[in-house]
């Protein structure tokens, strides 16, 4: 699986632009298929429009953190795009949720919290256009590594104090501009506690719905969020939890909708029956689980695409982690059968 290592001692500017220089031909890549898929799929008229309402959200992230403003700056200064580019290809979801007319998808990510006899775990799949798959990698700070892709600040992942953050989106009706969800994900993972993490997801200007699940060892938060409307809705009892993609909590689910296609239910069903009927017992049966496709193409692990419709839902990649151990696996795309690969905070990436 594709690293990119950020080493200490370069600033945020410096990091950005090593990323972008890294791989500047899937960045513009991934940038303009997600253009596309905000103007086909979130009803924007032209990708000049698309690429406007991405530029509005810039300001937003330079006042929310300025060192991710800035990394996100050299991103497109070392891939050669615009800056606003960069914020499609982080904040597309969101985006595509600005227009009321825009389609919910109908696959997404499943998350998993349990307390194991190995440790306390934090696990997900990646869900989203089939098309996103080449573009799937680890990204390594000096203080954490996260499931990310070409040209994003990081989608899930883990610090070296065992606090986590895994994700599912949530398609919300009042979707507003706002702070780059990808950013938001870098600032939790600062934090050496979850319930400063939490305290982060609570109090970001926010723009669209996703739900965050925050966890260290012992201790574990669930918040749902649409553009407007906070819920902590899980606070680590009982010692397992699932979510996907449609609202537990009564007032963000009045902020949100699910497309009746939806494999979101299906996915929780399964899931929780399954957690119900033994208790996860380590990294690699909630691997295993994950990668299921038992009611395919309904379940955990699956691939909507066709020839005729390739943007359609497919599991990407996922990302299982060990809280105690401080162990991380993950993999790109489909794991249905797939051996993770594993990384740590003691052996130095490659």
């Amino acid at each position: 699986m594709r690293t990119l290592v950020l080493p200490a001692g370069e600033s945020p500017r410096q990091w950005g632009q090593r990323h972008g220089a890294a791989f500047p031909g899937e960045i513009r890549s991934l940038a303009a298929l997600r253009v596309y898929l905000t103007r086909t799929v979130g009803g924007f008229p032209s990708d000049a429009e698309v690429l406007r309402v991405a530029r509005a959200h810039l300001p937003v992230l330079a006042a929310y953190d300025a060192a991710l403003y800035e990394e996100l700056l050299g991103i497109a200064e070392g891939a050669g795009v615009t800056p606003e580019q960069i914020v499609v290809l982080n904040h597309y979801t969101d985006l595509r949720d600005l227009d009321p007319a825009a389609i919910p998808e109908d696959g997404g990510c499943s998350v998993v919290r349990a307390r194991t006899p190995t440790g306390d775990i934090v696990a997900q799949t990646w869900d989203m256009h089939a098309t996103a798959i080449p573009y799937v990698m680890m990204m390594r700070t000096p203080d954490a590594w996260l499931l990310s892709l070409t040209g994003c600040l990081g989608m899930a992942g883990m610090n070296r104090h065992g606090m986590a953050i895994a994700i599912n989106n949530l398609n919300s009706t009042d979707a507003r501009v706002g702070v780059v969800w990808s950013a938001l994900v870098r600032v939790a993972l600062r934090m050496k506690r979850a319930a400063d993490a939490r305290d982060a997801v609570l109090s970001a200007p926010i723009g669209s719905g996703h739900h965050y699940l925050v966890a260290e060892p012992g201790a574990a938060f669930g918040i749902e969020t649409s553009g407007t409307t906070r819920e902590l809705l899980y606070l680590g009892e009982p010692d397992w939890y699932v979510h996907t993609n449609h609202c537990l909590a009564p007032a963000v689910a009045d902020q949100s909708r699910v497309p009746p296609t939806s494999t979101s239910g299906d996915r929780y069903n399964w899931l929780h029956a399954s957690l119900e009927r033994e208790p996860v017992r380590d990294l690699a049966d909630v691997w295993q689980r994950l990668g299921s496709e038992e009611g395919y193409p309904r379940s955990v692990c699956t691939n909507m695409a066709t020839a005729e419709q390739p943007h359609k839902p497919a599991t990407c990649g996922a990302i299982a982690m060990n809280l105690d151990t401080r162990q991380v696996w993950a993999a790109p795309g489909l794991i249905h059968n797939v051996d993770a690969d594993r990384f740590d905070f003691e052996t130095e990436p490659v």
